[in-house]
């Protein structure tokens, strides 16, 4: 009867470990995906309400004065050649605008 159950004991240890090597499975072999480069920030929109001291369309820019904390400061914008021709110097403007590489690029300019 010892040998029996020794037996049983046996065959059941074997069939155990047979199943479990057969349950595990690897992983097919994957190279992992390149890091997406992080995607370009978009510039932040801001906006100033000021009046339109210089236009160069030679330069394609704009100069708007404009008030900050009871101080007189002045923006240089870019400005694209279409905006230019519907103002005028002491037009009281707002500029739609965003920072590129240091310089302040007009997005949209409307009389205010």
């Amino acid at each position: 009867m010892k040998t029996f159950t020794a037996a049983i004991v046996t065959l059941a240890a074997v069939t155990g470990l047979v199943g479990a090597s057969l349950a595990q499975t690897s992983a097919p072999a994957t190279t992992p995906a390149p890091a997406a480069a992080a995607p370009a920030k978009a510039p932040a929109t801001k906006q100033i309400t000021g009046e339109l001291v210089s236009l160069d369309k030679a330069a394609k820019t704009a100069i708007v004065k404009y008030v900050v904390e009871q101080k007189p400061m002045q923006m240089t914008f870019s400005m694209d050649e279409a905006m230019f021709a519907q103002f005028k110097m002491g037009d009281r403007v707002k500029v739609t605008y965003h920072e590129v590489d240091g310089k302040f690029v007009a997005t949209a300019i409307s009389k205010a």
